[in-house]
């Protein structure tokens, strides 16, 4: 597998499972995180006035993560959004939004180099929107996400997950910080975390499997037993 292939599939992973957190979270249970600490949307796009046009036709490209899930690094592009594209959106999914969705806000259109996409909806505080991704053609129950954007000097833009409170730092493709700036630089977004990392970051390998070949049945049970016991989670 290519290793855009399998980016793609580790978003579309994430993406799906927020779309069953927002609808079936009351048949799940996840291990907590506390992100009481984590800096806040509103604190985010506090006293900034946010210009769309600064960050329209720029090859963004994500530099540093707070994040506690792994992600790859991978470009975003933003435009204004069309009539006739948020009028395809208001056509087939109107009748679906829940809450109804003031289309006249429709700002900017999202694109990345991972193939997921989404129209961004201004709201009343400059800088929030929300985000309908292009998934909800696809699924039913497609969730609206609260999404805050914030550009800051030399030419940063931080994108941020309302309600997980999960932020990417990004800056044009071309003009990247040096790779021992980039936490630095990253922190001029003001984005407070427990986790977080560079693009260029080293994620340890997961553990080799042992060949089952080399295993008999008392050590494969041996296995099974320690699997039980610790309370693993498979995925």
């Amino acid at each position: 597998m290519s290793k855009l292939s399998l980016t793609s599939c580790q978003l579309l992973t994430f993406i799906i499972g927020l779309l069953v957190r927002e609808n079936f979270s009351e048949h799940f249970k996840y291990d907590p995180i506390n992100i009481v600490n984590f800096t806040s949307c509103d604190e985010f796009v506090n006293n900034i006035t946010f210009n769309p046009k600064t960050i329209v036709d720029v090859d963004w490209k994500i530099f540093y993560f707070w994040n506690h899930n792994y992600e790859e690094s991978y470009n975003i592009k933003f435009s204004i959004a069309t009539k006739t594209l948020v009028d395809r959106f208001r056509v087939e999914l109107d009748d679906r939004m829940k809450p109804p969705v003031n289309w006249s806000n429709a700002e900017l259109f999202m694109e990345t180099s991972i193939d997921f996409s989404g129209l961004f909806i201004r709201t009343n505080v400059s800088g929030m929107f929300i985000l309908i991704p292009s998934l909800a053609f696809e699924y039913d129950h497609a969730p609206q996400f609260l999404f805050a954007l914030k550009y800051v000097k030399p030419g940063y833009l931080g994108m941020m997950n309302c309600k997980y409170r999960l932020c990417y730092a990004m800056a044009p493709a071309s003009k990247l910080p040096d790779n021992h700036l980039l936490e630095q630089e990253a922190q001029k977004l003001g984005f407070r975390s427990d986790f977080g990392r560079t693009f260029t970051a080293l994620v340890p390998p997961p553990p080799k499997l042992v060949d089952d070949r080399l295993m008999d049945d008392d050590d494969e049970d041996e296995h099974m037993e320690i699997v039980h016991n610790e309370n693993l989670q498979l995925f």
